[in-house]
């Protein structure tokens, strides 16, 4: 009977963890969205972001799920935009503060500090950390790709 307990949690271990370990790969709130996955980018329609510069929030009715989270929407052709092509709205490294990730750190990435460079979009945890990146943007967004690659699987708490 033991070995069948023990066979069964190590059989389930693994599938309770990795949703842990991929939290930490992309910049979520704490909880469940109404899409079932932690919420991405504070709420703030991606798309109306990058098209139209416009932090704006998006709806829980227009909702969509890539990699594990929850991006939220203020249209359905704003969603649909970004299930055709989510790679053309989704921050650089994983939502985090793309200066705080050439440092080495994960910071909280906010959508009202953001940057449109070369196609990509970073965020930033405030309009200090957005100033040092823009000091040399394609300097500082190479380092943080560089750091992004080493600390991408590491939890929060352990950088």
């Amino acid at each position: 009977m033991k070995s069948v307990v023990l066979s069964a949690l190590v059989a389930v271990l693994p599938m309770i963890a990795a949703p842990a370990f991929a939290a930490d790969e992309i910049n979520v709130s704490n909880g469940i969205s109404a899409g079932g996955a932690p919420l991405a980018a504070h709420g703030v329609d991606l798309v109306a972001l990058v098209t139209d510069g416009n932090p704006v929030e998006g709806f829980a009715t227009h909702s969509a799920t890539y990699d594990g989270a929850s991006y939220y929407f203020t249209s359905a052709e704003n969603r649909e935009a970004f299930e055709a092509n989510p790679e053309a709205y989704l921050p650089q490294h994983g939502g985090f503060c793309s200066y705080g990730v050439s440092v080495g750190k994960k910071f909280d990435g906010d959508p009202d500090q953001y940057l449109l460079a070369d196609g990509k979009l970073f965020l930033f945890l405030n309009a200090a950390t957005r100033a040092k990146f823009l000091e040399d943007v394609s300097g500082t967004a190479k380092t943080a790709d560089d750091q992004w690659a080493n600390i991408k699987s590491i939890a929060v708490g352990e950088l």
